[in-house]
């Protein structure tokens, strides 16, 4: 549940924080009018999100590969969250005034529509974004999933609004750079989750895996141990770090090698 929380919360609040800055420049050059269709555009973005996550949890039950669809769920997941990490990482400095600059271009049209697009498209995009990465979660962990999401939602929903009120004085390149990091560990460890599914699929499927599939290491602790990927200490090692008592070559490599590029770019780009 923790994952999902920490996904849901960055990238709701990365929306929320679109929105209340958007509504802090209305409100300020006296096109307040304007908020009414900007909210519409955005909870059609929010119910636009619950469609495609809907859609994607029934496909994945209708058809018979489930490892397959997990592998492939957290293979897509895993480069789309890296590219908006780094996207973010490079922006997050100018971000405010680039907003700014699309509602004025918004506005100028003369329209109500624009400026609801842009809610759509502010908030559809992060929804999106979160149904891909919190996939391979739901397929593991349905009921945790759920809340994990809501209270992200619900906790970045409050965080925005006290943001607004305030006057946007949040440090948001500061929020960004810590939550930047935490994701990047937690899109390693989803990759290694989509490798160990897609190892076990091949497994099932008679794929000659060889010492690909092979584990290079079995800890000596089981399922009710709390070092255990499912106990209580070893299930947050296993969000933040990809954390396993067991784990394949091949999972091992990959996993490693992501991480070990992925973080330090991230780090040079911020420190930068």
């Amino acid at each position: 549940m923790l994952a999902q929380t920490i996904v849901s919360f960055r990238e709701g609040f990365e929306a929320a924080i679109v929105i209340a800055v958007v509504l802090t420049y209305l409100k300020k050059t006296g096109r307040w009018s304007l908020a009414h269709p900007l909210l519409a555009g955005s909870l059609a973005g929010v119910l636009l999100s619950g469609v495609v996550g809907w859609l994607a949890y029934v496909i994945y039950f209708v058809l018979e590969a489930k490892e397959l669809v997990e592998a492939i769920g957290a293979f897509i997941a895993v480069p789309v969250l890296t590219s908006v990490v780094y996207w973010m990482s490079i922006k997050s400095k100018e971000i405010k005034r680039e907003i700014e600059l699309r509602v004025e271009e918004a506005v100028k049209k003369g329209s109500m529509l624009p400026i609801a697009v842009l809610g759509l498209v502010v908030v559809f995009r992060e929804g999106f974004e979160t149904v891909l990465f919190i996939l391979p979660l739901l397929f593991a962990e349905p009921l945790g999933t759920v809340a994990g999401v809501l209270l992200g939602v619900f906790t970045s929903l409050a965080l925005a609004y006290l943001v607004f009120v305030g006057g946007m004085k949040l440090k948001m390149r500061s929020f960004f750079y810590v939550t930047s990091i935490l994701l990047v560990l937690i899109a390693g460890g989803i990759l290694g989750y989509g490798i160990h599914e897609l190892l076990e699929y091949g497994e099932e499927a008679g794929w000659p895996l060889g010492i690909w599939a092979e584990p290079v290491y079995k800890l000596p602790f089981d399922e009710g141990h709390p070092l255990h990927d499912k106990g209580i200490i070893g299930s947050i090692l296993s969000v933040f770090f990809g954390y396993a008592v067991e784990m394949e070559l091949l999972r091992l490599l990959l996993q490693a090698t992501y991480v070990i590029i992925a973080l330090p770019l991230v780090l040079y780009v911020y420190r930068r």
